[in-house]
């Protein structure tokens, strides 16, 4: 899969479905879930801001899910939820990094 490179930021990513690079924050999000987690306020509206959330327990937000938050991978590349074990990226990245 070819990388991009994103011209505000100059910053490097994998391209495809499953990578999303924002404009506003210039971060790397693996995942829509990532990605749209990230963004809150209304969009359209001018509280609509970027915001990470830290890798800390939702679970009294979320107590039927098991999301936890945002955190990066040694890429520097975000994800959302729990965090995934070396076999479990082998697995969702086929042993890439």
């Amino acid at each position: 899969m070819a990388s991009v490179t994103h011209p505000k930021c100059g910053k490097t990513f994998p391209g495809g479905e499953r990578t999303g690079h924002c404009g506003a924050c210039c971060e790397t999000f693996i995942g829509l879930i990532s990605f749209e987690a990230h963004r809150v306020g209304e969009h359209g509206t001018p509280d609509r801001r970027c915001e990470l959330k830290p890798y800390i327990s939702h679970r009294k937000e979320y107590p039927h899910t098991t999301l936890f938050g945002h955190w990066p991978d040694e890429r520097g590349f975000w994800h959302f939820g729990e965090k995934l074990t070396d076999e479990q990226k082998a697995t969702v990245f086929g042993g890439r990094k």
